[in-house]
Order: structure tokens, then sequence, then C-alpha cells
């Protein structure tokens, strides 16, 4: 593989921390709080410590085959029926989430900040964007989820502003319903902070595939579990419970009360901001997605499967729906991210040790 063609630790550390920072930033304090009341956050917290033994599971059986995608690895460890099937499995499943991402944000650009453009140009404005971000493969991906997570930081500035008007007796006293409902609500994290599964597609393009690759992941999940966990608690101290009830989005809610003297609107800057994270979770997913439409049709180039891939999803993304379309598909998106993001990798990796089957790592 070329040189040019890798990235560092520090450009897949934020490949994997923009992959998981998208659409749930928005929704995941009211779905937090209508399962576990104000402790919602410490869901997060658990979700966070369980996903670092998926990294573990991830990293091992990337660094068994270090050279190569899950997309060629699986038919090695299960034999070529299977590991196609899985390979299939696993476009559908990004496929599926890139259709997801593009609902939700529609939906929230619809209801925020567009009300009377048509889904059609806003669904389209992305699936454009984002396939020309993936036409450039994963040096470019890493480069510009490293350039944009530095909006990261004026997020966070706007939720600290709105903190003047917290009070902090709204979560308080800390785990009053006990250990049941937060544990209830933690796979609602768990699904809002997915990303993991990228590592598994972009791992031969490390130049370093050691420890530091293990570092990268263990400080993208400490980050993005600390980045959903304030926003959650800024959230719960500002509205009270009975409020909660009442509002679907919190974080815009919370911001479209505060205005500077030359900025009335922040919640339409924060989501400006949140586009971008959308874009690069979207990204992401697609990049997947394509990549494995590439390899299974044996492709060298990726221009085609990545317009291939974007046309159907984005023509699924505008196919009629009503209203119970989006729970429908997150419901048993969240039941196939059990399998994709632990089930099989975990399997993968158990099966790889029984059989003694790796690649010898010539990078290291």
């Amino acid at each position: 593989m070329k040189t040019s063609k890798k990235i560092g630790s520090v450009e897949f550390l934020f490949i994997i921390f923009q992959t998981q920072v998208g659409v749930g930033i928005l929704s995941l304090p009211a779905t937090l709080h209508s399962s576990a009341g104000k402790d919602g956050w410490i869901a997060i917290l658990l979700a966070g410590i369980g996903f670092q033994g998926v990294i573990f599971v991830i990293y091992f059986l990337s660094k068994r085959f270090p050279t190569l995608t899950l997309y060629e690895y699986a038919p090695k460890i299960v034999g070529r029926l299977f590991g196609t099937l899985i390979s299939i499995g696993y476009i559908l499943f990004a496929g599926l989430t890139a259709i997801l991402v593009l609902q939700l944000f529609q939906i929230s650009i619809r209801t925020w900040i567009l009300p009377k453009t048509p889904s059609i140009i806003i669904l389209l404005l992305l699936s454009i964007s984002g396939a020309y971000l993936v036409s450039g493969r994963v040096k470019v991906l890493g480069r510009f989820d490293q350039f944009v997570t530095v909006f990261v930081v004026p997020l966070i500035v706007m939720i600290l502003i709105t903190l003047r008007f917290s009070d902090i007796r709204y979560i308080l006293p800390i785990g009053e319903n006990g250990i049941g409902p937060i544990l209830k609500a933690t796979p609602e994290g768990f699904f809002s902070m997915i990303g993991f599964e990228m590592a598994l597609f972009v791992f031969p393009y490390l130049q370093q595939k050691g420890k530091s690759a293990l570092i990268s992941l263990t400080i993208s999940n400490i980050s993005v579990t600390c980045f959903y966990c304030f926003i959650t608690l800024a959230t719960y101290v500002f509205f009270s419970p009975q409020q909660f009830k009442t509002i679907q989005d919190p974080t815009v809610y919370m911001l479209k009360g505060i205005s500077f003297l030359i900025v009335d609107r922040i919640d339409l800057l924060f989501l400006s901001i949140w586009t971008v994270s959308v874009l690069t979770s979207f990204g992401s997913y697609l990049y997947i997605s394509s990549e494995g439409v590439k390899i299974l049709t044996k492709r060298k180039e990726a221009t085609w499967s990545i317009i291939i891939t974007t046309l159907l999803i984005l023509g699924l993304s505008l196919f009629p729906h009503s209203s119970f379309t989006v729970p429908t598909l997150s419901k048993y998106h969240a039941m196939a991210s059990y399998f994709f993001v632990l089930g099989i990798p975990l399997l993968l990796l158990v099966i790889s040790y029984i059989r003694k089957k790796e690649l010898p790592d010539r990078h290291q």
C-alpha cells in the first residue's frame, strides 16, 4: 500500500470520533430521560465503559490482519460463502445507518431551519457532499475529520453559556430511581455512540498498528462519552423533569432562548456546526458501504461504487414514508447494531484464534 494513502494515529482518532458524533446530539438527552429520568446521563457513562470492551475486540481482530479490511479477511476466517454473507451484511448495515442519518438530518433541518424546503433538496445536498468527501478516500476523510473537529469547541462554549441559567437541583438526588432504569437506558446511549466499527475498515491504512492505534480508539471513546455526557447533563440541569415530557430536542430548545448582541439565534449557529458533524458521520458509513460494494464487485476504482451506493441510499431515503418509518427503522437498526458492532467481530476473533488464522504485520 502506498505511503501516500496512509493515515497517522491522530487522523485515525478523529475519523472514529467524527463517526460517533452525529445526529444523536439533539435527541439523546430526551430519549435517555424517558427511560431513566434525571439519571439518564449515568447511562452514557455505562455505555462508554461497555464500549471499551468492544474496542479491545475490534483492535485485536484488526491486528491479526493488519493489511486487510474486514471485507477481505472475513472469507479467510469463515470461508468464502459465509465471508461474503458477512460482507453483504455490513454493506446493508452501513447503508441503513446512512439512511437513518439522512432521515433524522432532514427532519431536524425542516423542523428548526428550513420548514418549507423540499426534503429532496436537503437530502441531495448532504448526499452529494458525503459522496465528494468519500471520493478522496481514507486520507482525505482523516484530514477533513481532523480539521472540522475544532468546531466541537464552539459547541461546548455555547452550551457552557447556558449553564448560568441552570439549576443543579433538577438532577438531585442522584440515583433516586435505582439502577434498573439506568441499565434500561444504557442501550440508547450505546446506539447513539456507535462508530468504532469504522476501525474494521480503515485499520489497514494506519502507519502504526501497535499500541498507538489502541490508544487512539480509547481516547475517542473517552472523548465522545464525556462530550455526550456533558451535553446531556447540561440539558438536565437547564430543564425541569416536567418540561422534559414535552421537549423533543432539548439541546436546541436550550440554546433557542440565548442571544448575544450580534447573534440573536445561537441555536441556528449551533445547528450549522452540527451539520458538519452529521456530514462526517454520514460520510463514514457511506465509505463502509461503498468500499464493500467495490471489493465484492472486484472493482479497482471506487468512483463507480460510491456513485451507485449514494444513489441507492438517497433513493431509499426519498421513498414515501409515514411518521412511524424512522422509529421502526431505528428499532431494527438498534437490534442489528449488537451483531455488527460487537457480535460478528467477536465471533470472527474467536474463530481466527481457533483456526489460527492471521497475517504477519509487515508495517510494525
